[in-house]
């Protein structure tokens, strides 16, 4: 997960103002957002929440590198009781699937949900870039790796090819 003060100023707090959208309508309390970083580069501004987390998240990860990927998940299940939005949980949650209990079909639902997470806060007609190296944006383009992982393991190349196509168009000229 992100240094704290990573990605720069948040935005409001669950329950707090809603913010206006494109077209005057308001966006969804909590959530992912979209951060203006620079001219046209942008990053994901993700809820607060996950700082309340982040030792439960800390713990699943140390599990998993310590070899016990069912303690891991335990771990990181707890962790999205206390912030379901949060993306570095579920991109985990479908490593273990795919690479510990080689479920590619478990796996597409984590990665699946951390990608329609961001993709709610990403406007259909965005024309921005979500630079990958900046910490925010990271596990969006994990949890699309993973999900190109799944639908290969899955005989589904065309949708694997369609999730690069996308990753290549919020990348910009930067590629994969």
């Amino acid at each position: 997960m992100p240094d704290r003060n990573a990605g720069g100023k948040r935005g409001p707090q669950r329950g707090g103002p809603q913010r206006k959208g494109p077209g005057g309508k308001p966006k969804p309390k909590g959530g992912l957002r979209l951060q203006r970083l620079d001219g046209r580069e942008f990053a994901l501004d993700h809820p607060k929440c996950i700082h309340e987390m982040e030792l439960d998240y800390a713990e699943g990860i140390e599990l998993r590198r310590e070899g016990d990927p069912e303690g891991a998940r335990d771990a990181l299940r707890y962790a999205l009781q206390g912030c379901g939005d949060n993306m570095w949980v579920h991109v985990a949650l479908g490593l273990i699937a795919l690479e510990d209990f080689n479920d590619p079909s478990l796996a597409r639902g984590h990665f699946g949900y951390a990608f329609e997470l961001a993709e709610r806060a990403i406007p259909p007609d965005f024309t921005g870039i979500l630079p990958r190296e900046h910490t925010a944006n990271r596990p969006l383009y994990d949890a699309i790796d993973g999900l190109i992982a799944c639908h290969e393991a899955l005989g589904q190349p065309a949708l694997a090819d369609e999730l690069r196509g996308l990753a290549r168009r919020w990348l910009g000229s930067r590629g994969l």
